[in-house]
């Protein structure tokens, strides 16, 4: 019975976390086709979605909401999501300490995609890029540390960790110089790529769930 009782709560968690991804998909997109004049994925930052003024001078507040509701239920989603992707790492001490370490960076960067989410680029653009900044950084070594567990795992699906590498490689270029203009449009491709991976990676456990209830 306990056993059912845990399986049931790791499906409910995996539900609650693709909800999450994917609303902030829709919404995201949602914003870009409300955004006054028309967003250009590879002109403006992603980030710009979430201004109260538009590039064009119109006001944002349709687009700047969907982009904050949009980030703040997807950080919460992210919570669970750090904590059940440990359960498949337990083979060797090394990927135990990996995904303990890389579910504490997950965990600590929630605060700092909600602060994301609260300050417009526009107008607290310094307070913005620094939540940016601690976020992004946070979550791309948690994803890193996880990459290299799955490497050293023996059943896992490796492409998954090819993905992480990838997006890893996009994300040192950003952090680089996070304000030049190609940016704009790797900052999309990582944010989206980062999200699909997240995705990626509920399914698998998800998978593992099934099957351990077979």
């Amino acid at each position: 019975m306990r056993e059912l009782g845990i399986r049931g709560i790791g499906r409910i968690l995996c539900i609650a976390i693709v909800f999450g991804v994917v609303q902030f998909f829709l919404l995201t997109f949602a914003a870009a086709f409300v955004y006054p004049g028309g967003f250009d994925y590879f002109g403006y930052f992603f980030s710009d979605l979430g201004a109260l003024i538009a590039k064009n001078g119109e006001l944002n507040y349709v687009s700047s909401a969907l982009f904050s509701i949009a980030l703040v239920v997807v950080a919460v989603a992210l919570i669970p999501f750090w904590l059940i992707i440990r359960s498949p790492f337990t083979k060797s001490k090394l990927e135990k300490v990996l995904s303990v370490l890389g579910s504490a960076l997950g965990v600590m960067s929630f605060p700092f995609l909600i602060g994301v989410a609260i300050s417009p680029i526009d107008t607290q653009l310094e307070t913005h890029v620094i939540m940016t900044l601690i976020f992004f950084s946070l979550f791309v070594l948690a994803t890193l540390l996880y990459s290299v567990a799955i490497i050293l795992n023996q059943v896992y699906p490796k492409y998954s960790a090819m993905a992480g590498f990838v997006l890893f490689g996009i994300s040192t270029i950003i952090l680089v110089d996070p304000l030049a203009s190609y940016v704009a449009v790797l900052q999309t491709i990582v944010l989206y790529g980062y999200f699909a991976w997240v995705l990626m990676q509920t399914f698998l456990v998800w998978r593992r769930i099934k099957h351990s209830a077979a």
